[in-house]
């Protein structure tokens, strides 16, 4: 019976890897190279070039999507040359762009970049369900496959879910039972094969082909069904009423909108188009004139309400400026005006355009040369230019001191308003894009409270030192490795009645302890010559050297908050 079994399963798992291999050569040889590559990670511990490593891994995790999507598109291309093309073309360009990111500085700000990247893996992600039902009729074929994937998605992650929890279990009862000692490594390598492996391969093997993936009858689910019905179109139903009446009311009051109107306007469209795609298989299989009606003329309704997003998001760009996230938001906006006006004329006949339309709005607005990213930066740099030639200043970069004095000029709000504008500069796209006015020694946090408006700030209490650019910091015995930490960080009210300050190190995934009494003692040194001071690390294999802090503790309407800039070096065994 038991040897039946395993015959049965073996012959089930060799028939499913030949399908997979058959059918997708490419993504399968990704999968199991980056099994591998996180075994060895593992095994490896603390690799020395780490750069190398995460470049690899996005590598083979891009790969893999990349190489799943082609696969399905080139099913439904005849010629063996084009195919090899496609193919070709396209993981030459991931190589490439590879090679990229490994050339590219740390030192370097990532936020183009890595907007760039995440609107180009949306776009493979979302190619995977739409790129092979191009020349269909309908979106009924694309939709089938869809929920099909993501249904076989989930299954797969459950079923290596449930292997992993049951062989890890397995494992610790050899220790329990017969006290024979496992390394915390293995079960690592029995979560990388049963929940990254296993559920890869199994959701290759799930996925609908040949005319399973082109089947055209509609696949009618009553729970999806009833969920849209009487749970989303209440809860849609729930914001246009709320929306309607605060409109209402900003109209009576001649008001304009505040800004978080805009979020619950996308919160309700997100509903819009979730009940568009819920309801599309029941309107195609029995077209019921209640579906047809809600699916036509619901973006009729909401269609108004954009004018609330519009005019919150124009008042922001007037108050504060631009940024990268209102740029971003702005266009959303226009892309819902041309959503709901599309699916109106068109009686909501197709909606696979509607992903497809933000992926490639998404993309044209990131990847190319001049993006969002770029157009917020030159726009704030262009707005400080103006503001330093109307001074009529010619000394550059500016110190601390002489940045100060220069803040001086203007009126509190102003001042303030230019400070945050170099600081948004500074934690976007790094200090690269401020070096031409300010100099490296100057603290921009510690002066934001310094231009408020009298009465808005009840108490402010700083600390502030740096170390001279040549003071020499001896190598710890037994440390090994070194890294550059440039940490800013803002403490809860809790943690400001505490007498140590413990700020979290990001990059490192560990924390730095300072205690107030070290503070107040670099404090009084003068700024420049503090010399570097020795902290504490939640990891006893760590010590951080502090070179450069602000420090400040400030009250405002009975609420403390302390904010926290940190620089220095963090020595790892």
């Amino acid at each position: 019976m038991l040897r039946h079994w395993l015959q049965k399963t073996i012959q089930t798992f060799n028939g499913a890897l030949q399908i997979n291999l058959k059918r997708f050569p490419i993504t399968l040889f990704f999968i199991l190279s980056l099994t591998c590559y996180l075994c060895y990670l593992v095994a490896a511990d603390q690799p020395e070039n780490k750069k190398l490593y995460w470049i690899l891994g996005y590598y083979l995790s891009v790969g893999t999507l990349l190489s799943l999507s082609l696969h399905l598109w080139c099913e439904e291309i005849k010629s063996l040359i084009k195919k090899s093309i496609i193919q070709t073309g396209a993981h030459a360009l991931l190589i490439a762009d590879a090679f990229y990111l490994y050339s590219y500085s740390y030192e370097k700000s990532f936020t183009e970049i890595g907007i760039a990247h995440g609107a180009g893996l949306l776009a493979i992600g979302l190619s995977i369900f739409f790129l092979s039902f191009l020349k269909e009729k309908n979106d009924i074929p694309s939709w089938n496959f869809a929920v099909s994937s993501i249904t076989s998605c989930i299954t797969a992650n459950l079923i290596g879910c449930v292997m992993s929890c049951g062989i890890s279990l397995l494992v610790l009862s050899l220790h329990k039972l017969f006290n024979i000692d496992i390394d915390t490594r293995y079960y690592l390598y029995i979560v990388i094969i049963c929940n990254v492996c296993l559920p890869l391969l199994l959701f290759l093997g799930l996925l609908p082909s040949r005319q399973e993936k082109h089947n055209t009858f509609p696949l009618l689910h009553s729970f999806l069904n009833n969920v849209i019905h009487y749970l989303f179109l209440p809860l849609t139903g729930g914001y246009l009423i709320v929306l309607y009446i605060y409109a209402l009311r900003i109209l009576a009051s001649w008001e304009l909108p505040i800004g978080w109107v805009s979020w619950l306007v996308i919160a309700l469209m997100t509903g819009c188009i979730a009940i568009e795609f819920g309801l599309y298989p029941t309107r195609m299989a029995h077209g019921k004139r209640m579906d047809e009606l809600i699916a036509r003329w619901l973006p009729a309704f909401v269609l108004p309400l954009l004018c609330l997003m519009t005019i919150g998001i124009i008042r922001r760009f007037n108050d504060y400026g631009v940024t990268i996230n209102r740029l971003y938001l702005i266009t959303l906006n226009v892309w819902c005006y041309f959503v709901c006006i599309t699916l109106i004329l068109i009686k909501a006949k197709r909606i696979n355009w509607i992903p497809v339309s933000f992926s490639i709005i998404f993309l044209l607005t990131s990847i190319l040369p001049v993006n969002y990213s770029s157009i917020t930066q030159k726009t704030i740099q262009n707005e400080i230019n103006k503001e330093i030639q109307n001074t009529q200043q010619k000394k550059l970069p500016f110190s601390h001191e002489e940045y100060t004095q220069w803040l001086k000029n203007f009126s509190s709000a102003k001042a303030q308003s230019i400070n945050e504008k170099i600081i948004y500069l500074y934690e976007w796209f790094g200090k690269e894009s401020i070096a031409q006015w300010i100099d490296e020694n100057v603290s921009l946090y510690m002066l934001r409270t310094e231009f408020k408006n009298e009465g808005e700030t009840q108490g402010t209490t700083s600390y502030s030192g740096k170390s001279a650019s040549e003071a020499f910091i001896n190598i710890p015995d037994g440390y090994d490795k070194l890294q550059y930490v440039n940490q800013y960080y803002v403490s809860t009210n809790d943690e400001c009645e505490k007498q140590i300050l413990a700020i979290p190190l990001q990059q490192e995934n560990d924390t730095v302890y300072i205690s107030y009494q070290t503070l107040e003692k670099l404090n009084q040194y003068k700024y420049g010559e503090m010399p570097p001071a020795e902290l504490k690390c939640n990891s006893n294999r760590k010590i951080f050297y502090l070179t450069e802090f602000s420090v400040e503790n400030t009250t405002e309407n009975n609420k403390k908050h302390t904010q926290v800039s940190i620089n220095g070096y963090l020595f790892s065994k």
